[in-house]
């Protein structure tokens, strides 16, 4: 008796490998039509079994009704027939389902965005293995460089309070500075509209600053770590402070910082600030301090569908609280919104995240 194994292949990818390793099938037929050709050859490189291409019309019922046939016609009955009717056209589903649903060697499942396998027969189900990495190449997107937390030290990690400290002493000093040191990597200093000075040492891996403000009142520290220079300019210290708080959650299994996604020249082609593996689906979240722009919210939104597939969630997250017109806009795109302000009912920050993303992560996604 051989397993053998049909799918049918749209633009969703990833449920159409999953049902194939859960299968474990000793033959593999991907039904395709031209248009997802593309798809068919990457999954077929993804897996080690015996694999054949069935070149479909994705509409014609009368072309269909005799493909099917003429498929059904070569198993024999001894074979055992399971079949994934989670992508492709409906019209395929339909008429895969009609046609095999009554046979007793046959099983027709799908699987929806939480990963779970629904047999169509007996509606039972099953959690099946998910794979971050395989998931971003069957999209055409090989995540190819990236950071873990583990990245940064434990010094960098505590020279976050001190940075939180100094921008809340001049916030206006603050950006005008690292903004230009950022901008400037050559330049050494950089000085505010207050007076107030930051210089960085290059040796030392360390930044000596004197912050004023308006009061006349000063604020010095000197900041080393391995990668304080990452931290200090352009936000980081906000997206390690938010991978750390992720970390915690307890659902999280695995969290990339900095995610790149090369095009084929190989230069960036957009970059994802924090993307985590729940165990069964991937959160892709956006760090700003606040956001000044929204078409950094259009930006992002766009990113998300392009490398995290239909499943995928999406958050962004703040420090300043986050305006009614962007969470809007937000909202319109899918994407969750938490400001590190919030406080509600007196709970701790971080708890009320985890309470809001426990609430949305197995919400399905509207198409």
């Amino acid at each position: 008796m051989s397993i053998i194994h049909i799918t049918l292949v749209g633009g969703q990818t990833t449920p159409v490998y999953q049902g194939i390793i859960a299968s474990n099938p000793d033959k593999v037929i991907l039904i395709h039509s031209q248009q997802t050709e593309a798809e068919a050859n990457r999954i077929a490189a993804e897996i080690e079994v015996r694999c054949e291409l069935h070149l479909f019309d994705p509409v014609n019922l009368q072309k269909i009704n005799e493909a099917i046939s003429k498929l059904k016609e070569s198993f024999s009955v001894s074979d055992r027939i399971t079949i994934n009717v989670s992508s492709g056209t409906k019209p395929w589903s339909l008429m895969f389902y009609g046609m095999f649903s009554g046979e007793a060697n046959a099983s027709v499942f799908v699987i929806d965005q939480n990963n779970l396998m629904w047999d169509l027969k007996t509606h039972r189900q099953t959690e099946v293995v998910f794979d971050m990495d395989v998931q971003f190449r069957l999209l055409g997107n090989a995540l190819s460089q990236f950071r873990t937390s583990d990245y940064f030290t434990e010094t960098d990690r505590a020279i976050i309070s001190d940075i939180r400290e100094l921008r809340a002493f001049n916030f206006q000093d603050f950006n005008q500075m690292t903004d230009f040191l950022n901008k400037y990597p050559h330049e050494t200093s950089a000085t505010g509209k207050c007076n107030s000075t930051l210089k960085w040492n290059k040796d030392k891996k360390q930044f000596e600053c004197s912050m004023r403000n308006r009061q006349g009142r000063e604020l010095y520290k000197e900041l080393h770590s391995e990668h304080v220079r990452d931290l200090m300019l352009n936000t980081g210290w906000f997206e390690l402070e938010v991978a750390l708080m992720l970390a915690r959650w307890n659902k999280t299994r695995q969290l990339r910082m900095n995610c790149i996604f090369p095009t084929k020249s190989g230069s960036p082609k957009n970059e994802i600030d924090i993307i985590l593996n729940s165990g069964n689906k991937l959160l892709f979240v956006e760090c700003k301090t606040q956001i000044k722009n929204e078409t950094d919210i259009d930006k992002f939104a766009a990113g998300v569908r392009v490398y995290g597939g239909l499943g995928s969630k999406a958050l962004f997250v703040t420090d300043a609280p986050i305006s009614a017109k962007a969470q809007e806009k937000c909202a319109d795109h899918g994407i969750m919104t938490f400001s590190l302000q919030n406080n509600v009912a007196n709970l701790p920050v971080e708890k009320f995240l985890f309470l809001m993303l426990d609430s949305e992560l197995f919400n399905v996604n509207a198409k």
